[in-house]
């Protein structure tokens, strides 16, 4: 039996109304974890996990919804999931945060990205998960004091490999995102704020091809005021959480609840759902602790599948080349959404 096969059993029973920490804002510190690289295996098929609502399948619609919250809706109602790359699923050969990367992981089945955004000395916002250039770049020294003109003239490199590829401002992936109807999943960097990511993000008419990351109730309230049109995910840890989420403003229609990357809760996702709400869970993560390595080590994963099946509609991964491939009828259903 598989390690966390008795999570979803365990979870399943926690209480709606638990009390849940509020996690502090990650952008206030700079992290090196480095993403593991992609890879193969041959799936046996899939299960359903004890403890797991198995949610029915419903047909696809005939026309994809126009707005990214209908879209979402149409996931939810059909049993349709989307597989994120987080940071645009790197692997050996190609770097995270890259144009390149995306198409990459794209054309590998992956429907959306998961993107990091910094900002220049001169105010110019482009991709970049750290707080300095060292871990991915061939430049050295903190983020904050290098001008758009040192920095578009780097090298992005993997943990094995020094690349062709620079790093992309964020109105390129945007454009890039919008061209191509991919998902994208904006993380700020405490380098830049939601002012200037919201700007950009009207600039390029994206305003359908993006969530905007929370990590507190503040932030998720901020930027519902400051867009109302915008989705976004915040942290939701129980049905009272998303209550008060909604008393302060947030919009229910236009919210991904990010419910996490330790345990999964189908109890938590079925009376999501039953709300109105789709559901994200991150399976990534340290190299040797996250999900994604547990779920592989027995070269099969069909954990995925029980995820979905418990009523979760957005897996963000470190291995999008695998969950893509696990996944790949419930993308499809996705595509039909409009993703």
């Amino acid at each position: 039996m598989k390690k966390y096969a008795f999570l979803l059993a365990l979870t399943a029973s926690i209480p709606l109304t638990a009390a849940c920490g509020k996690p502090e804002d990650p952008t206030a510190q700079a992290s090196t974890s480095v993403a593991a690289e992609a890879g193969g295996s041959t799936p046996d098929g899939a299960h359903i996990a004890a403890g797991g609502a198995d949610r029915q399948l419903m047909p696809s619609p005939t026309t994809a919804p126009a707005t990214l919250s209908g879209r979402l809706d149409c996931l939810r109602e059909t049993g349709a999931a989307v597989v994120i790359g987080h940071r645009g699923g790197p692997n050996r050969d190609f770097p995270e945060n890259a144009l390149e990367t995306f198409a990459r992981s794209r054309s590998a089945g992956a429907l959306g990205m998961e993107i990091d955004i910094a900002e220049s000395r001169d105010g110019v916002l482009f991709l970049m998960h750290d707080d300095d250039l060292d871990r991915t770049t061939t430049g050295e020294g903190p983020v904050a004091d290098k001008s758009w003109s040192e920095i578009e003239k780097l090298e992005l490199e993997t943990y094995s490999t020094v690349t062709d590829f620079h790093p992309p401002t964020l109105d390129q992936a945007l454009a890039w995102a919008v061209k191509n109807n991919v998902l994208v999943e904006l993380d700020k960097k405490r380098s830049t704020s939601f002012d200037g990511i919201i700007d950009a993000v009207e600039a390029n008419h994206a305003e359908n091809n993006v969530f905007i990351v929370t990590y507190t109730d503040d932030q998720a309230v901020e930027v519902h005021q400051r867009s109302k049109d915008l989705v976004i995910t915040a942290t939701v840890g129980s049905v009272a959480q998303l209550d008060d989420l909604i008393a302060r403003g947030v919009d229910p229609k236009r919210l991904v609840a990010w419910t996490g990357v330790e345990r999964p809760d189908p109890a938590l996702w079925t009376a999501l759902n039953a709300r109105g709400i789709e559901s994200a869970f991150g399976t990534l993560g340290r190299r040797g602790e996250r999900l994604d390595d547990v779920y592989w080590e027995d070269r099969n994963g069909s954990e995925y599948r029980d995820l979905t099946s418990a009523g979760l509609e957005i897996v963000v991964t470190d291995y999008s080349d695998r969950v893509s491939r696990e996944l790949a009828d419930l993308q499809v259903r996705a595509a039909a959404c409009g993703f």
